[in-house]
């Protein structure tokens, strides 16, 4: 167990203000916060828990001079920034022998790389495997892509697989990634999709060219503009016209926010949600693929279907013309929240058993009692991020991990009471009531 003598935090947005109550809750350390921009809130914010909050825009050519200094073998380096890279952090910590953890990978700045969008995440992912095969495997733990989602449903996908073969008694074990891979094989499940349907609402109207959302406003708007992407499943047997095959994935040639899909929750029922791309829908794909990675025996389809709350959908009305151009103001919903549920769950879609539904029913109401500054959705975010902490200090020397191969039963331990009331349900639910088809192309709205 290493010590944790100082928690230094990249990017004070409405995530980091919500992971503060826990982090005091769990570790007790000093707390040095770099953000870019300072207003009163968030100044109060830190000074309740006795953080040090420094304006500073983080930069490539001042990270190493501006947070080196506050790094050693007893801190813990969070990045909750929009657009500061990940492999530079990273690369920074590991010179300290500093742990490491972040919610999705970042590059220092997102690019008109191809005509659909913004830099894709697959060739964010691809980047930083190229970078961490080039690192010590024994190097200070770096865990990468560790909030909700992508991270916990992760973890929870393990979870929906033990009890999903449990209740239709199918024999597995659980060691390695192969294993797990199998497991999902043997359970015929075709399509895994991570499901979310927010019902928070806020009681304030919304102004004209004003984004609102219950988390970042940049990262959202990062993701609608990003090429919508999947993980490709060894079933599909059609490409969607003009997208791309990339090994495991698949890049559309719409943004994330012009794909729409059919989805299920067990609150919601029939919902049809935003296509997004997202690190766990690459990771989940390739980490359950069985046999040759080009030509794989088995690989389940996986991607992210995201129907926010409705003043998000709303906003999302202003990136129509393919930019941010029309946003002019922004703010992440919170204290205005009056009501709702972030109901987030992994849906296992098999062609052999009933499909199985698992995840979060947590309503506002509850998030605020558990935690200040928090709506259900930070919640679900930030008590994986501590979780994840937990996980590298016992674990320190562990190297540059995604989710999957964190140990899913202790990050579940830690996360399991902010994530309540946690649902198992079956259904029989198809996408197209006229067919059993499990391919993509019957998903789409």
């Amino acid at each position: 167990m290493q010590t944790i003598s100082r928690i230094v935090i990249v990017g004070f947005g409405s995530i980091a203000q919500a992971l503060l109550p826990l982090i005091n809750e769990r570790f007790q350390v000093d707390v040095v916060i770099f953000d870019k921009d300072l207003d009163v809130s968030k100044q109060a914010i830190a000074q309740e828990y006795s953080a040090t909050l420094i304006k500073k825009l983080i930069t490539p050519h001042n990270f190493e001079e501006v947070i080196g200094p506050f790094l050693n073998d007893q801190v813990f380096l969070l990045n909750l920034a929009v657009s500061v890279s990940t492999q530079s952090l990273i690369m920074l910590a590991q010179r300290h022998d500093a742990l490491y953890l972040d919610t999705c990978i970042e590059p220092w700045e997102y690019t008109a790389e191809v005509e659909s969008g913004l830099t894709s995440n697959f060739a964010l992912r691809e980047g930083l495997k190229r970078f961490t095969k080039q690192q010590r495997p024994d190097g200070a733990t770096a865990v990468v892509a560790h909030g909700a989602n992508p991270g916990f449903i992760s973890v929870l996908l393990k979870k929906a697989l033990t009890q999903m073969a449990a209740v239709n008694d199918v024999a597995y074990k659980t060691g390695d990634r192969e294993d797990w891979a199998e497991l999902a094989e043997r359970l015929g499940i075709r399509v895994i999709q991570i499901s979310e349907r927010d019902t928070q609402v806020c009681g304030d109207q919304r102004p004209e060219q004003h984004f609102m959302c219950t988390w970042s406003v940049d990262g959202l708007i990062t993701e609608c503009l990003q090429p919508a992407e999947l993980g490709w499943g060894s079933h599909e047997v059609r490409l969607p016209e003009a997208a791309i095959r990339n090994d495991y994935a698949i890049a559309m040639s719409e943004q994330g926010r012009e794909v729409r899909v059919r989805s299920w929750s067990p609150n919601y029922l029939d919902f049809s949600g935003y296509l997004l791309t997202h690190n766990e829908s690459l990771s989940i794909a390739e980490y359950l693929t069985v046999g040759d990675g080009d030509n794989p025996r088995y690989r389940p389809t996986v991607y992210y279907a995201y129907h926010p709350c409705d003043q998000a959908v709303a906003s999302m009305s202003l990136l129509d013309n393919g930019n941010e151009q029309r946003v002019l103001t922004k703010e992440v919903l919170k204290d205005g929240i009056v009501s709702g549920i972030d109901e987030l769950g992994v849906f296992l879609i098999s062609d052999k058993y009933p499909s199985v539904w698992m995840g979060s029913n947590l309503s506002i109401g509850k998030a605020r009692k558990m935690a200040k500054y928090n709506s259900a959705t930070s919640l679900q975010v930030v008590s994986s991020i501590v979780a994840g902490m937990a996980w590298a200090q016992a674990n320190p020397r562990a190297g540059i991990l995604e989710s999957e191969y964190l140990d899913w039963e202790f990050i579940y331990g830690i996360v399991e009471k902010y994530w309540q009331p946690i649902v198992f349900q079956q259904t029989e639910w198809r996408p197209d009531a006229a067919t059993d088809a499990l391919l993509f192309g019957n998903f789409l709205v």
